[in-house]
């Protein structure tokens, strides 16, 4: 059994002693429901892509992130997170940074000055949001992968 933070590290009487007992019922009882959640959801079918899309976008707003809407941005749009569905029927997460840094970094790099101010701070958003997203896709259980661009993450849900 891992370890249970009792309420009385060193009970000195009967009353902590049956408080610790207690505490270590019920953490047995909260590990065998959570078993069984866990055993229910094995049977139930997988989320449709639009269902899962809607999930995740749920989620990472509720992580506090501001999720672009699902219609197709436009250069108005001041980049964040974006969740889609692509062409394979997968949900996507990705960080868009701002337009007018994307716009810098493009420019910059389609003169060949790839070390500009603008290039670099374009990865640098870009390579640690990345990051950041996988950290709490994970966080959140879901099962991630990477597309061929090799920026953003392939979302599935998870199996535990």
């Amino acid at each position: 059994m891992p370890s249970i933070n009792y309420p009385y590290p060193d009970p000195k009487n009967d009353a902590e002693r049956t408080a610790n007992r207690q505490a270590a019922d019920d953490y047995q009882r909260q590990e065998e429901e959570a078993a069984t959640l866990l055993d229910l959801a094995d049977d139930l079918p997988p989320l449709t892509p639009e269902l899962l899309l809607e999930q995740v976008r749920l989620d990472l707003a509720t992580a506090g992130l501001h999720v672009a809407p699902p219609q197709p941005l436009t250069d108005e749009d001041q980049g964040g997170v974006v969740v889609y569905i692509n062409d394979a029927a997968q949900v996507v997460v990705d960080w868009l940074p701002n337009a007018r840094l994307d716009r810098a970094a493009l420019d910059m790099v389609e003169a060949d000055r790839t070390n500009h101010e603008a290039v670099v701070r374009y990865e640098v958003v870009r390579s640690a949001m990345d990051t950041a997203l996988g950290a709490i896709l994970t966080g959140f259980r879901y099962a991630t992968s990477r597309p061929g661009s090799g920026f953003g993450h392939i979302v599935a849900q998870s199996t535990r």
